[in-house]
């Protein structure tokens, strides 16, 4: 097989398809791997008119265009690759996963081409567990691309639409108030730090800042504990979801509590 990968000279030729099919025809390939074989250049990948599912994982790949004939594809990795434009994708019509994590796409404005697939349900930019990113995801994207793509309900591995996203939607919000509470408690320890060097009465004022900075403290490891275990339910459910099971009973119970 190594030798097929070296000849091929990082071109997708028929010899190179059919040897890590196992097919002796590529028009009856249903599922291929091509996973760091060198790949730069698709080659004759659009004659597998029954592919399906497609792996072009680590490679050096970088157009796309030679992908536009794979009406039947269902699921496409594309990660770790040299991608900046996804032209070509957008005749894909049967498309539902996307992964093109570790690539070079700049902004939200390169998935435009993927509003016309109206069965992509999920979508990798940036996969946490292997660090695999693109530069777009450097800013705050996600709300940019829920707009953009309302048919997701997967980004990033995270469940962001339909059932289990409320949990997702939980963790954000208890994100952004924790950083709220994280404000009003420096403003409050700077108070106490910095109390008035001299006065003959206390200042009434500066004793009601600082009694109202305490139920702040308190709140903010009350929320912190909350979140922490909605996180954990979080996770338990997104495993449920990725299963194709229903999250339990047991797990809404413990969020509710």
């Amino acid at each position: 097989m190594a030798s097929n990968e070296t000849d091929s000279g990082g071109i997708i030729t028929r010899q190179l398809l059919k040897s890590h099919s196992g097919e002796f025809d590529v028009e009856s390939i249903h599922t291929i791997s091509l996973h760091s074989a060198g790949i730069h250049d698709l080659g004759c990948i659009s004659e597998c008119t029954c592919l399906e599912r497609l792996n072009l994982s680590n490679n050096n790949v970088a157009r796309l265009h030679k992908l536009a004939g794979l009406t039947s594809l269902t699921t496409l990795n594309l990660s770790a690759n040299r991608i900046t434009s996804l032209d070509g994708l957008q005749s894909l019509e049967n498309l539902q996963k996307l992964n093109v994590s570790g690539n070079l796409i700049g902004s939200v404005d390169a998935l435009r081409c993927l509003t016309a697939l109206d069965k992509l349900t999920s979508l990798r930019l940036y996969d946490k567990a292997s660090g695999l990113t693109n530069p777009m995801c450097n800013s705050n994207y996600i709300d940019e691309v829920l707009s953009m793509l309302p048919v997701l309900l997967n980004l990033d591995g995270e469940r962001i639409r339909g059932r289990g996203s409320e949990l997702f939607q939980i963790c954000q919000n208890m994100d952004s108030a924790l950083n709220n509470l994280s404000s009003v408690k420096q403003a409050s320890e700077v108070n106490i730090a910095d109390p008035p060097k001299r006065s003959v009465l206390p200042d009434l004022s500066m004793v009601e800042d600082v009694r109202a900075a305490l139920p702040v403290v308190e709140a903010e490891e009350q929320l912190r504990e909350l979140l922490a275990n909605c996180r954990r339910v979080c996770e338990q459910a997104h495993a449920k979801f990725t299963e194709g099971t229903d999250v339990s009973l047991a797990s809404h119970k413990a969020l509710a509590s």
